[in-house]
């Protein structure tokens, strides 16, 4: 009889110091049994309906058959194995690679620039060739990433790499084809990013962290990774993506032969799922490949391919190949990724672009572009130049542009044709110091016990609140940035909220606040439900990242933990909350409830027998509505119904009821959840 997961996850976790690696087949009664093993930290690069193969050591093999399951070893020794196929093959080294990248920087300047990304654990540069018509200058292009090597004993995917940037640079001159992709695309072509595990010729970096294991959207703490992004190499890549405007990546790996599309760590697919499977079906048509659900193969937390479409959007794959020891093999899997790359990267501007800008500056700005009706997962644009490029279905959508600061604009019926795009042209937003929510998703903690029934995103958490939230399982957590320009502002009084969506249960976390994503943190308060919070007390003046962890009260099911709706800041200019009345008796405001979702009852305490003004602010400080002194009279009460001055229902989020007597005033802060 199997042995618990728990159980077995403990007896596999101590030191493995010195053993060697083993290729194995583990039989499985079916293919649900590959998730159990998924979520023991066992490495597997292959399954099936009925097998898993398996990378590992002496150790995990005995608690492995200690556990029920029987261990079929294919390769006693892995490591001499892929030596032996490196060796065989024609496959760069390292040190060849930046022979190839400098040779070519110097044939091709006016298409192509050697830029460092950045350094490994030991030093060793991480590079990627940009090409486009006009390397030096950041133009309004879409833009499209190309990585090898991420695992270090996965060559091929450097091979795939270089093949296709030496195509693109030197038929550029003579190929009408290659032409329009480098004058009106940017490449970014990276042919290792683990550049410390390719010479090693290891799977994981040198700390022993699986890369792929590492990245900190739905992190789980696989494949020997500390913490979210933890390793040099992961910030690296995290960094390039921050500063660019990716619209489609290419992750190349070799165990098996798929085209392998989002998501990774969860069952249920994005919200472009059918345009994503059918632009996996275009590629794995050229280029002779499988397409595959990640998950449908087999569970991974962590991987690079949910963190660039789970926190951009940039819509992102993973390609798996053999890796032969023929190099005419190795040459004819190039040539397939070839062909596969030149059909879907002139694709990758056809769908809605546009520029977003400052309307009174004109200047560039970087926002988040949602997409409705039906609802599809957002991105950003280019922080440099403002431009964006959404890979969408040829169809119908509403397009809201959010950046904090600025009002947002919400552009409908946008038709998307079948091929080719539909330009936005310059995206004009007003400023309004007021707009202050979460703006981008950093990181998030995957929860085993939903995995099967939770289907809401970390992204519903952004902008103002609304009727989408993410609920964050039983002790898990997410980190959110409110922006470079529009940090938490510690000013008199509160400073954020943090709303709670309404599912009928008040729900308890924890709140932390820093200025960098990776702490130190330092603790706000903890709250139950929707609730404000003030930096006082944290020692900062200002922070950048949220970050809200679930109390671990015990809940199950599709909302598990804590439901988070939105974060909002205020901003220092406004109106402002008063809570003295310097007249015979204190007067008080009493609003219930509050948060309140349908009607605001407002109460005056005591009876005041003066003329009265009640006036309902937005937190911008335009007026909202008001009610004058015969209405409020009777009973020193009324009720809101959370509509305007024209009766239309105002939206979500915080406002500020204020009454007035005698040039004495009172206000209070009040929030309206829909």
């Amino acid at each position: 009889m199997r042995i618990s997961c728990l159980v077995l996850c403990i007896l596999i976790t101590y030191s493995q110091a010195g053993q060697t690696v083993k290729l194995a087949t583990i039989p499985l009664r079916n293919h649900s049994d590959v998730y159990d093993l998924s979520r023991q930290d066992i490495t597997i690069i292959d399954a099936g309906k009925d097998f898993a193969k398996v990378l590992v050591q002496d150790t995990e093999i005995e608690y492995l058959k200690a556990a029920g399951y029987s261990v079929d070893i294919i390769i006693d020794d892995y490591q001499a194995y892929k030596d032996n196929i490196f060796e065989r093959g024609f496959y760069h080294t390292y040190d060849q690679v930046y022979a190839v990248l400098d040779s070519f920087a110097q044939d091709y300047p006016d298409i192509c620039r050697l830029d460092t990304l950045g350094f490994s654990v030991q030093g060793r540069a991480i590079w990627a060739m940009r090409v486009t018509d006009n390397p030096g200058i950041e133009e309004n292009e879409p833009e499209i990433r190309l990585i090898g090597n991420m695992h270090g004993d996965e060559h091929i995917g450097t091979e795939v790499t270089l093949y296709f940037l030496r195509y693109l640079l030197i038929n550029y001159a003579s190929n009408s084809q290659v032409q329009d992709l480098v004058n009106n695309h940017e490449f970014w072509i990276a042919p290792t990013i683990n550049p410390d595990g390719k010479v090693a010729n290891t799977r994981r970096n040198i700390n022993d962290v699986d890369l792929n294991r590492d990245y900190g959207f739905f992190w789980g703490g696989w494949g020997g990774s500390p913490s979210p992004n933890s390793q040099i190499e992961t910030k690296v890549m995290i960094q390039h993506l921050e500063e660019n405007d990716i619209a489609l990546e290419y992750n190349y790996h070799s165990v098996a032969q798929y085209v392998n599309y989002p998501w990774d760590y969860h069952q249920a697919d994005p919200a472009d799922s059918q345009f994503i499977i059918d632009f996996s079906t275009l590629y794995a048509a050229a280029a002779n490949l499988t397409v595959i659900n990640g998950y449908d193969w087999y569970q991974v937390t962590g991987s690079l391919q949910d963190y660039t479409i789970g926190t951009t959007g940039a819509l992102a794959w993973t390609i798996e190949t053999t890796e032969p020891a023929s190099s005419s093999l190795i040459d004819q899997i190039c040539y397939d990724n070839r062909d596969a790359l030149l059909i879907v990267c002139e694709r990758a501007g056809w769908g809605i672009e546009g520029v977003v800008k400052d309307s009174l500056t004109n200047v560039p700005l970087l926002a988040r572009i949602e997409f409705l009706n039906p609802d599809r997962i957002c991105i950003y644009s280019d922080p440099q130049n403002g431009d964006f490029h959404k890979m969408i279905e040829q169809g119908t959508y509403d397009v809201i542009v959010f950046a904090n600061g600025y009002t947002s604009k919400q552009i409908d019926s946008v038709v998307v044709p079948a091929t080719g795009s539909i330009a936005l042209g310059d995206v004009y937003l007003a400023p309004d110091s007021s707009v202050r929510y979460a703006f981008r998703v950093v990181l998030c903690r995957f929860r085993n016990h939903d995995t099967e029934n939770n289907k809401t995103r970390p992204r519903f958490t952004l902008g103002p609140p609304d009727s989408q939230s993410f609920s964050l399982g039983r002790n898990g957590y997410v980190v959110l940035d409110m922006g470079a320009q529009t940090p938490i502002v510690d000013i008199p009084g509160n400073d954020f909220v943090v709303y709670e969506a309404d599912d009928g249960l008040t729900e308890g976390y924890y709140v932390y606040v820093s200025n960098s994503w990776q702490g130190p943190w330092q603790r706000c308060d903890s709250a139950g439900g929707t609730a404000f919070f003030d930096l006082a007390g944290t020692g900062l003046s200002e922070a950048r990242y949220v970050r809200i962890i679930d109390d671990a009260d015990f809940t199950t099911g599709q909302y598990a933990g804590f439901d988070l709706n939105a974060v909002q800041s205020f901003s220092p200019i406004g109106v402002e909350e008063q809570e003295i009345y310097t007249g015979e008796e204190q007067l008080q405001i009493m609003l219930a409830p509050n948060p309140f979702h349908q009607t605001l009852g407002i109460r005056l305490s005591p009876l005041v027998d003066k003329e009265i003004s009640l006036k309902i602010y937005d937190i911008s400080g335009r007026l909202v509505k008001q009610w004058n002194y015969p209405t409020m009279k009777p009973s020193n009460q009324i009720v809101w119904d959370g509509t305007d001055h024209a009766g239309h229902t105002v939206p979500a989020g915080l406002y500020f009821v204020k009454v007035s007597i005698s040039g004495q005033a009172v206000t209070k802060k009040v929030i309206f959840v829909r």
